[in-house]
């Protein structure tokens, strides 16, 4: 999943699909009706015709958290008032057992269970707010259907068929990557393999606008919902298509799927996450982006497209058993986010600049934003440790797999391109490892390092040792200067601050805050800490949706030596928050160089061949 936070920085978070080990029973099929036209507070009735059981209690659940989005969610949170019902609709006897699961005794007479979803869009609810891509939406325009987040599962059934029947308003076009069994003008029906298949195949419905191209012999379906007409399908597609065809040139002229489906969301004014992205599937990908007039956000879409696209290499078709036998209620982590997240992110870069989509210039400006952005970060917290616990202790860490991940992906590949003499790269081990796993067959966690030196170099097993397991920082300057690029620390400036460039967005409170300790000397004369949240500046409340501009303004109008105010939200050693409001003088401060990549003036002959083996021509 791309994330952008509207005023800082990128992540991602990727969604895929674990079909290994399981064989579809097609023989106890579960069968869902959810009706479009039936709308309560926000609110869809979810019905279900249930399974045949062999014991007297069967469990309910809703997922904890889906594949690969990073964050406990518990979409149990949004059912209200579950019951069950008898073939005679007399009500069974259900006890919830805790937020995402409930009891169900007499299981064998079970013919029926229904409950109410509430969407997350516009949610009330207190918890952690879930990132739109990965949420649900119900209005009388539109509506999101993230799979997960309407429909549970039974523990032993997952791989049960699972039939979903749609009745929709007049005039409303269903867009997914299934196919449907039957549809007309008011109703549609899918049948779908098993539950992993249903939560990985997003839908949205509304007055349709697509368009369908063709790239490398895969028919790529772009849906848009646009509430004002600012942006439209035929667009977004002219815009995607040059990027999708530098992917399938990347990977050799040819895409792993045969169809895919482009579902684009756009919002006004600010989310209630207050950021921008998307979600990617197997084979589609579900965009939330603000709404603005095409010259205004093509970049966004580019961007954001061409990482999610990358996804459908990583991890559909290499992964570990953590993601292939993936729990929704007690989730485990790979490892490997350096992979999964950080080669695709590197992927989506140097297939554009290889496929001259992008020119080695804003190749570069990409590799100096993203070492600039990993400085936020702990530099020598290794890598696979940060990703085994990114759901706990790592978890403010984890949007550095979209930064340093990417060039952990990069150096990897500069080093195969000097070890092959320039023969093989990052691509090709990818798609050696697809060859030996694929969609259907799982790594072993630990033993991927290994895996890939065997089809390697030696060299390679003390590269993850070093920079991707250990705590030693990657050496950008060694690294490029392979390829002929010069590194620097570009000249040191004075600039206004918000008293640290260590600013992050809390998508709980809304608000920005500083994540670090780092605080330069005009944030240590007012007295920042790090933790403040900021509420208010030079008077002007911080409301989510004019943070951008009221930030804006004050760099713009910034005197040296002029008065501040600066509020701040800040929790106190028992955990209670309080305003503060700090004054001073506007003060320039002395920023850290930014990093700088260039071509070398006077590459050597062996630069600048592996420059053209690694870049392309």
């Amino acid at each position: 999943m791309k994330k952008i936070f509207l005023l800082i920085f990128i992540l991602s978070t990727c969604y895929f699909l674990p079909s290994e080990a399981y064989a579809q029973n097609k023989d106890n099929p579960i069968k869902y009706s959810l009706d479009l036209t039936n709308v309560k507070d926000d609110m869809l009735m979810v019905e279900m015709t249930a399974p045949k059981f062999s014991s007297d209690e069967a469990v309910f659940r809703m997922p904890k958290m889906v594949p690969g989005t990073y964050s406990i969610y518990d979409f149990g949170r949004f059912v209200k008032d579950l019951k069950a019902f008898d073939k005679n609709n007399n009500e069974l006897s259900v006890e919830r057992e805790d937020i995402n699961s409930w009891k169900i005794t007499d299981a064998k007479k079970l013919k029926k269970l229904t409950y109410w979803v509430e969407d997350t869009f516009d949610s009330k609810d207190t918890g952690k707010f879930i990132f739109e891509p990965a949420g649900t939406n119900i209005s009388k325009d539109n509506f999101v259907i993230n799979t997960h987040g309407f429909f549970g599962y039974f523990d032993d059934m997952k791989t049960n068929e699972y039939i979903i029947d749609i009745t929709k308003p007049q005039g409303f076009y269903g867009s997914t990557p299934l196919i449907a069994d039957f549809s007309d003008e008011t109703r549609d029906e899918f049948r779908v393999k098993d539950y992993f298949t249903l939560v990985d195949s997003p839908m949205m419905y509304n007055i349709p606008d697509t368009t369908i191209i063709n790239v490398a012999g895969t028919d790529v379906l772009i849906s848009v919902y646009s509430p004002n007409k600012m942006v439209n399908s035929k667009f977004v597609a002219g815009s995607t298509k040059a990027l999708l065809e530098a992917s399938a040139n990347y990977l050799g002229g040819e895409l792993p799927v045969k169809k895919y489906a482009f579902l684009f969301y756009f919002f006004t004014g600010m989310a209630g996450s207050g950021a921008a992205g998307a979600l990617e599937h197997n084979t589609s990908s579900l965009y939330s982006l603000g709404e603005a007039p095409p010259g205004a956000i093509e970049g966004q879409v580019k961007h954001t497209a061409a990482h999610e696209f990358f996804h459908i290499i990583t991890p559909l078709g290499i992964h570990s058993e953590e993601i292939g036998n993936f729990d929704y209620n007690v989730p485990k982590m790979s490892k490997h986010l350096w992979l999964y997240e950080g080669v695709t992110e590197y992927n989506s870069m140097i297939a554009l600049v290889r496929s001259g989509v992008n020119s080695p210039a804003e190749f570069t400006k990409d590799i100096e934003r993203k070492i600039l952005v990993s400085k936020f970060y702990n530099d020598t917290l290794p890598f696979t440790e940060m990703s085994k616990y990114a759901l706990g202790k790592y978890e403010k860490q984890y949007q550095n797999v979209y930064e340093k991940g990417a060039l952990i992906g990069m150096c990897l590949d500069i080093k195969l391109r000097q070890l092959s003499y320039g023969s093989y790269g990052l691509i090709d081990l990818l798609r050696d490892l697809s060859k030996k796993y694929g969609a259907e067959k799982s790594f072993v966690d630990e033993e991927l390092f290994d895996e890939i030196t065997a089809m390697t170099y030696p060299e390679i097993r003390e590269f993850f040792a070093t920079y991707v397991e250990g705590s030693k920082k990657l050496p950008y300057k060694e690294f490029l200067s392979i390829v002929g690029l010069d590194f620097g620390g570009g000249a040191k400036e004075k600039e206004f601050s918000l008293g640290t460039q260590a600013i992050d967005f809390d998508m709980k409170t809304k608000r920005i805050y500083i994540k670090s300790d780092d605080i330069d000397e005009f944030g240590k004369s007012l007295g920042l800490k790090q933790g403040d949240q900021y509420t208010k500046v030079n008077g002007k409340a911080l409301e989510v949706s004019k943070i951008q501009s009221i930030i804006n303004d004050f760099f713009t109008k910034a005197v040296e030596g002029e008065d501040v105010e600066i509020e701040v939200a800040r929790k106190d050693a028992d955990g209670n928050e309080k305003l503060v409001l700090l004054k001073g003088k506007m003060k320039m401060v002395t920023a850290e160089g930014k990093p700088e990549v260039k071509l070398s003036k006077n590459p050597t002959e062996e630069q600048l061949r592996l420059r053209k083996a690694w870049m392309g021509s």
